[in-house]
């Protein structure tokens, strides 16, 4: 089938097949040139937009230094900005409905303190979250350190999604409030089997979403301690009670050498997980049956 050609006739005539356009090269390179050109311009913009934000304009970077206008714009854009935050996150504060509620009055230190560091934060996703943290500490004084605000000053957009995921995978052990991250389980020899490794079942996390990477992150923003931790030997018999967000899973072990090891959070962690909305995952609950099954009785 023969391509037409949009060349003009005399110049179409004169192309072999056989032998390289002298132009080509030239053509592609041109190509690249525009194709680099346009992709730097377009970097430029979003740099440019970006610091206008703040009252910043290339002209500003002149020689001649600043003038006073210019230095009353870019303090004008920066007052601005900080109060738009607050607006924003007192907006999503006021439209959490929250079922208790406490007499006790909130402490003034700590709301001037949570407002120093609320009008620094920009990202939609992250206002909402200290909207809500200061929604549930109106209700209910005391549930938020200022140690768990400064934390969250320091993360980004990303790192709350990557909180999330681990909170969709934690669950709380029993009686204890602060999540865990189930890892697995260990199974000690016996004495009459002192030659014999024990056995062990253990999750990849990874394929749920959380990479031991991931753990390590969160381990840096002190949320998640990063040493996997131990139960101790567990009774045979007794019943270890995982309640993740929307089940229960029960396990019984068959044997008195069995222990659970597992991530913990911090405190700041546990504290930030009661904002995280928490969709369970159902995979990750049913490979605990899986893997458990052997030597635990598993119930849900």
């Amino acid at each position: 089938m023969k391509i037409p050609s949009n060349a003009p006739p005399h110049l179409a005539q004169g192309i072999s097949p056989n032998k390289p356009s002298v132009n080509a090269p030239q053509s592609t390179e041109r190509k690249k040139a525009q194709s680099a050109g346009t992709s730097t311009s377009a970097l430029q913009q979003r740099i440019t937009h970006w610091f206008a934000q703040i009252g910043v304009t290339p002209h500003v970077l002149d020689i001649r230094g600043f003038e006073p206008h210019e230095i009353a714009n870019f303090r004008r854009l920066k007052e601005q900005n900080r109060l738009n935050n607050l607006k924003s996150i007192m907006s999503i504060a006021l439209g959490v409905s929250y079922s208790e509620s406490s007499t006790e009055q909130l402490d003034p230190d700590w709301f001037h303190a949570f407002a120093d560091m609320a009008e620094h934060i920009f990202s939609p996703a992250m206002q909402e979250l200290w909207g809500k943290i200061l929604a549930v500490e109106v209700q209910r004084p005391g549930s938020f350190s200022l140690r768990t605000l400064e934390t969250l000053t320091k993360l980004t957009q990303r790192d709350a999604e990557l909180f999330s995921r681990a909170c969709q995978l934690a669950c709380k052990r029993n009686q204890d409030s602060t999540p865990i991250i189930l890892s697995g389980f260990h199974n000690k020899p016996g004495l009459l089997s002192l030659l014999t490794p024990g056995t062990s079942g253990t999750f990849v996390l990874a394929q749920h979403g959380l990479s031991f990477t991931d753990i390590l992150a969160l381990s840096n923003m002190k949320l998640v301690y990063a040493s996997e931790m131990e139960t101790g030997l567990l009774a045979k018999g007794s019943t270890q009670i995982l309640k993740f967000s929307k089940s229960s899973v029960q396990l019984t072990p068959n044997k008195p050498s069995l222990w659970l090891t597992y991530y913990r959070f911090t405190s700041v962690g546990a504290e930030l997980s009661r904002l995280i909305p928490r969709n369970e995952s159902e995979s990750f609950v049913n490979e605990i049956q899986q893997v458990f099954g052997r030597y635990f009785s598993v119930t849900r």
